[in-house]
């Protein structure tokens, strides 16, 4: 089973998330539940200390019977953690964050972070906006795209090793990737409707971008 799990950061165009509605268990994190009601959706829980969300949308999806978890609001976890907690906890192997990139860069790299964990749970993980789809590149994967989307090939460890990709314009064949020197994968280009990206060690971060 997959989920979607909302997070609270803005988004001003809601087209890219109906890629992932279908089928999905819904989860907002606090005020996340905004975007379910933009949406016209029905979450599966609610979770979070609810210090960022309105008292009307609460009130309108209690309304509806949906499952609120309460947390204090001092806690160790974050609202998107414990939301990823409830998807896994109902079953879920494959999760969407969305509403998880934003203007808080705190929230955002640890959002990102949130990849590594749930990939050694073995749990297949991206973190989606309007804007940017980011996985986490632990030895291959498939790109699905179109032709011109952007892809830049981001170290998370301290080297990637046998990077190797194909699809893109600027091939990689064998490379190895340094955390903090010059990066030379920003912004390549898919030159058809898939790519694919592969590597022998260390963690890489997948960007598909667009302006």
């Amino acid at each position: 089973m997959k989920a979607l799990i909302f997070g609270g950061a803005d988004i001003k165009d809601y087209s890219f998330c109906r890629n992932y509605i279908d089928k999905s268990y819904i989860v907002c994190c606090d005020a996340g539940m905004n975007h379910a009601k933009n949406l016209g959706l029905k979450p599966d829980v609610i979770v979070g200390d609810f210090d960022s969300a309105d008292k009307e949308t609460i009130s309108y999806f209690r309304n509806m019977g949906v499952v609120f978890k309460k947390y204090p609001c001092k806690k160790d976890e974050t609202d998107m953690e414990l939301g990823i907690d409830a998807a896994i906890e109902a079953g879920c192997r494959e999760i969407v964050i969305a509403a998880g990139i934003g203007s808080r860069m705190d929230h955002t790299l640890a959002n990102m972070q949130l990849l590594y964990a749930l990939k050694k749970d073995g749990i297949e993980a991206l973190l989606v906006n309007e804007n940017n789809e980011i996985r986490l590149v632990t030895d291959k994967i498939i790109i699905n795209g179109v032709k011109g989307d952007i892809i830049s090939l981001i170290p998370m460890t301290q080297e990637v090793t046998g990077v190797t990709t194909k699809g893109l314009e600027y091939p990689l064949n064998n490379a190895t990737l340094f955390f903090g020197s010059r990066l030379i994968a920003v912004s390549n280009v898919m030159l058809g409707n898939t790519a694919e990206v592969e590597i022998k060690s260390g963690l890489l971060y997948m960007m598909k971008c667009r302006d």
